[in-house]
């Protein structure tokens, strides 16, 4: 990245980073964010932890920026798609494979052994999981506002049949029983908003829910030959996971009494409460300003016995590393940043963005409304790749958007 931006400057000085004015307050808080992170690093229990981590911090700050710096116009999301729809391919059709020959990647955690998870390019079938829930809104918003031939229209159901079958079989509750349901309601509820009347004929919703009813069907003799009986008994314990959630948050200090039998059959749900409530501790203690980057695992063995000591929670991993400090802003500029996507994303006025960015703006939208949940399924955020992706490229979308909108204001004007 660091040399791709050296090359860029090189070749075109002048446009310096006024690209970057139209999300400057999200290159602030990040440089704040590094800043503060930086200064944690006197308080930490662990240095080298919270170096690595202050590390895998500055890479990816750096990965969501690029996508905002280097996009310049609507031919730009246009090629960075096909690139990360090349991605996503990949990654769903080696996940596809793996579940037929239970074959993993070094890589996985079930490497060498005969599990039916897959993980494709990931360590744990959760990740994976989360991937397919953040790819999902773009393939399907793109089979009816994107403008594709026929052939690549059929590519791209294709590959959201296999994505939905791969986010079956990995056995995810979090992601198939409430991220999937909250993208899938939240894309229902723009529909009206953001496709043109001309295109929400009778005719028009029959297609799209005929194929859609096609989906759910290929899906379902995909799942009924390669879903083991062992998936589908943790899938179907998603509703004791809500009893789970919804029972007592109080757990046991050292030598107390064991905690309550799971509801959902395993003690999954119990142990990331345990996590939430050791994270919210620490924050006490740090008199809300954090542990230090990177050192909730190195508390966290001090804690209550709970198995585990990743907090397994994104939200709850930025608010105990780095306090509230970086916690609240964070938080505020996730939702101006989809209030900033609503705003593209629907039809209104006599001059909408262009199709791309309107797609953009949806997608990225479904996908970070779905990450509420998505979050809180890998054991850590700080790498996940898919993640920072999105988040750079709704970025990209906003940043692209405001430029047209500020290039249509001349053209108003004069019409007026």
């Amino acid at each position: 990245m660091v040399a791709g931006l050296i090359i860029r400057q090189v070749r075109h000085p002048s446009l310096a980073f006024s690209q970057l004015i139209p999300v400057r307050w999200y290159v602030v808080f990040f440089a704040g964010w590094l800043i503060y992170g930086g200064i944690s690093l006197a308080w930490v229990g662990h240095l080298e932890l919270g170096l690595k981590y202050m590390a895998f911090l500055m890479m990816m700050l750096l990965l969501c920026l690029s996508f905002p710096y280097f996009i310049r116009s609507s031919g730009g999301i246009r090629q960075t798609s096909r690139i990360l729809f090349g991605v996503f391919f990949v990654l769903v059709v080696f996940g596809l494979v793996e579940s037929i020959t239970l074959w993993h990647l070094p890589v996985s955690r079930y490497f060498g052994e005969d599990q039916p998870y897959p993980t494709s390019f990931f360590t744990n079938q959760n990740d994976f999981a989360t991937a397919i829930t953040l790819g999902l809104p773009f393939l399907v918003t793109a089979l009816y506002m994107i403008p594709m031939r026929r052939w690549n229209r059929s590519v791209v159901y294709a590959t959201g049949v296999v994505a939905l079958g791969c986010l079956l079989m990995t056995g995810s509750r979090s992601n198939n029983g409430f991220v999937l349901p909250l993208a899938g309601l939240v894309w229902g509820l723009l529909i009206p908003f953001t496709v043109e009347r001309r295109k929400l004929t009778r005719a028009n919703l029959l297609k799209g829910a005929g194929l859609l009813l096609l989906a759910l069907l290929l899906v379902h003799q995909l799942t009924s030959v390669l879903l083991s009986q062992h998936t589908r008994d943790k899938l179907g314990s998603t509703l004791g996971v809500i009893q789970d959630l919804q029972g007592s948050w109080n757990f046991r200090e050292e030598g107390g009494e064991e905690p309550n039998q799971a509801v959902s059959g395993d003690q999954s749900i119990h142990t990331r409460k345990a996590l939430i409530m050791n994270g919210l501790r620490l924050l006490h203690q740090s008199r809300y300003l954090g542990v230090g980057a990177g050192n909730i695992e190195y508390y966290m063995q001090k804690m209550p016995e709970v198995g585990k000591t990743n907090i397994h929670n994104w939200w709850a991993e930025v608010l105990v590393n780095f306090g509230v400090v970086v916690f609240i802003p964070y938080i505020l500029l996730y939702f101006l940043l989809l209030y900033r996507l609503w705003r593209l994303a629907r039809v209104k006025g006599p001059n909408p963005p262009s199709p791309w960015i309107r797609w953009g703006a949806v997608s990225s939208l479904v996908a970070l409304i779905g990450y509420f949940f998505g979050g809180m399924s890998p054991s850590t955020a700080i790498h996940f790749t898919p993640m920072w992706i999105v988040l750079g490229f709704a970025l990209a979308v906003v940043a692209m958007g405001s430029r047209e909108e500020e290039a249509s204001l001349p053209r108003r004007r004069d019409a007026t």
